[in-house]
């Protein structure tokens, strides 16, 4: 084997980056202007196995690609091959670059870990996308594109709160591990009941919904129950478009004499039961219903609700049968004199509900398995607010 450290010409031979830049004469784009790069003969190999071999040790070395968009921008840094044709000789050329990597950008596909906890403690603020990217422009932190934000948030919430997906069996099995865990903390969440329904287990033919399954649980605390054991009026409100499966999430508490709501139970129903009375003259019947309300006395309310039956029974028989079993006789505590010293609206509760589609699942149908974790958590900053005397 030879070796030489002298710079030589190679006239016969030109590779692809030495083509003279004045052949793009006339082009106005001067990307297309190629580096020239100056080569030095650096050994003579007998064979071309012996070349191969040489080159492979250095392990540092890949082919030159002509379109290396996917690939990035090469390294100066090359080495060449020549091999004679009148003999078995190889010539290994090198150029005079070195081999470095600080020229060499980072992938823009990929976010740093930098921006990735920045990003995070946002998200757990409950900050929109939109508004991530708001605070990232402030803070000075380049963000990264909006894809790039959705797939990175997608990924964290898989990692918080879980599958997109859940059977009514797994349903049944979370409920039946919460309520044999029997957590310690007063202020930790569990299921204190729950009722799943299979459709096979459904007898009754005549029920509307005898091909749906259904499931509800109720979520709370050690301190949220001995809230509603003191408590003697209670208030509760289903809210919507909390859930994918659409069914109602329902809010349970009770108010102090400041007006101030304490929930202390949420419900998740699978399902909601549905009356069709036919077409009612809503704006007359909705007065009726006002002045029910306003009765101060139990005496005033059923006198006025009899009268309220005889005017609407046979215009609306089959609303008026369900509205006097349901709301005239099984939940008849509606009307302002059953509860001196409460407030006349659910005002506080719809503020709660509020709360919870605008900070916590930020307006966004969670499916069920990612809501029962949410759930959990929004039980657990109830119960807490009275330890924090946020109460």
């Amino acid at each position: 084997m030879e070796t030489s450290s002298q710079t030589v010409e190679v006239p016969t031979y030109v590779s692809d980056d030495e083509i003279n830049t004045s052949e793009t004469i006339g082009k106005s784009n001067k990307n297309n202007m190629r580096r020239r790069r100056n080569w030095m003969e650096e050994k003579v190999f007998n064979n071309a196995e012996e070349a191969e071999m040489a080159v492979a040790k250095e392990n540092q070395w890949s082919y030159h690609y002509t379109n290396v968009k996917a690939r990035g921008k090469q390294f100066d840094a090359s080495i060449y091959l020549l091999f004679d044709s009148t003999s078995d000789k190889v010539i290994l050329f090198r150029t005079t670059s070195d081999h470095v990597h600080h020229s060499m950008p980072e992938k823009p596909s990929r976010i740093s870990n930098e921006v990735k906890q920045a990003i995070q403690e946002l998200f757990e603020l409950k900050l929109k996308p939109k508004a991530i990217m708001e605070v990232l422009h402030e803070r000075e932190i380049k963000p990264p594109s909006i894809s790039q934000l959705s797939n990175f948030l997608r990924n964290l919430k898989n990692k918080t709160l879980g599958s997109t997906s859940i059977s009514l069996g797994e349903i049944e099995q979370w409920c039946i591990e919460s309520i044999r865990s029997s957590p310690e903390s007063i202020d930790s969440p569990f299921v204190a009941s729950y009722e799943v329904i299979y459709e096979d287990d459904i007898e009754n033919e005549d029920d509307d919904d005898v091909n749906v399954n259904k499931c509800r649980f109720f979520i709370t605390t050690k301190r949220l129950l001995q809230i509603a054991a003191r408590s003697k009026k209670t208030h509760a409100d289903a809210t919507y478009k909390l859930v994918w499966q659409g069914f109602p999430i329902l809010i349970a508490g009770t108010t102090d004499l400041d007006r101030h709501f304490h929930s202390f139970v949420m419900t998740t129903r699978g399902e909601e039961d549905r009356i069709n009375g036919g077409q009612i003259r809503t704006r007359r019947f909705g007065d009726d219903i006002e002045l029910l309300q306003l009765a101060q006395t139990e005496q005033m309310f059923f006198k006025a609700s009899n009268l309220f039956i005889k005017k609407w029974m046979k215009k609306q028989p089959i609303f008026i049968n369900y509205f006097q079993d349901e709301w005239l006789t099984t939940l008849h505590g509606w009307y302002e004199g059953v509860g001196h010293f409460t407030p006349s609206t659910n005002n506080a509760l719809e503020s709660t509900n509020n709360v919870m589609k605008k900070e916590r699942t930020l307006r966004e149908r969670l499916p069920l398995s990612r809501f029962k974790v949410l759930a959990c958590e929004i039980v657990e900053k109830w119960s807490k607010s009275y330890e924090r005397g946020l109460k």
